[in-house]
């Protein structure tokens, strides 16, 4: 799966690594153009496909999709 984060929007609210069940995302050290840090796909290949992080982000910055 590939993971995908607007850097531009994303506030690091962290929703996305709460809703994900398997572990993927991780708060990571870059930040977004609004300075927060942002979360990463620190285990890509754990992620099914569920779409939770899609589903969890208020400000729609995540897309998942298959590589």
């Amino acid at each position: 799966m590939k993971i995908e984060i607007d850097s531009q929007w994303c506030k690091g609210c962290a929703l996305c690594v709460r809703a994900c069940k398997k572990g993927v995302l991780e708060i990571g050290g870059e930040r977004s153009r609004g300075g927060y840090l942002m979360p990463f796909a620190k285990n890509p290949g754990a992620c099914i496909g569920c779409r939770m992080c899609e589903r969890s982000c208020p400000d729609v910055c995540i897309s998942v999709s298959r590589e």
